[in-house]
């Protein structure tokens, strides 16, 4: 089943010339997908971020239409490039076996328990940073 989608990926970072060019190594990289056929690419072009709190940041996104030989396929692109918005275009309905349904929420699963164990390992030297510089760890 081919399916035709709409996503659109942000990036937020400095200097402009490096938000840009990231932007471009993303696209890139998915362009590199044997999975998946860029259909369209617009590039939207760096602008500062108006937040003060992220003053000197440059904002940019680019709207990808492609078509992915799968929902597999198109869900590991979610995984792998976090995509700020997904619209699929095409088709309008889906029909899922049981066993797709699986591997996508094992897929979930693995990425969720990751990024867990990663929140968790922070955290834990987060506290023995604390710890040491309020000197309740001697070195």
């Amino acid at each position: 089943m081919k399916i035709v989608a709409r996503v659109i990926i942000e990036i937020l970072g400095a200097p402009k010339e490096h938000v840009e060019n990231t932007m471009k190594m993303v696209v890139e990289e998915l362009e590199k997908r044997k999975e998946v056929k860029i259909l369209k690419k617009e590039f939207a072009e760096a602008e500062t971020v108006k937040d003060e709190k992220l003053k000197n940041f440059w904002s940019s996104f680019v709207e990808v239409d492609l078509e992915s030989e799968d929902i597999e396929s198109l869900i590991g692109i979610c995984f792998d490039f976090l995509p700020s918005s997904i619209e699929i275009i095409e088709p309008s309905d889906f029909r899922l076996n049981s066993r797709q349904v699986d591997d996508v929420l094992n897929d979930l699963l693995e990425k969720l328990h990751k990024f867990s164990m990663a929140v968790r390992n922070m955290h834990a030297e987060n506290v023995l940073l604390k710890k040491k510089l309020d000197g309740e760890i001697k070195e």
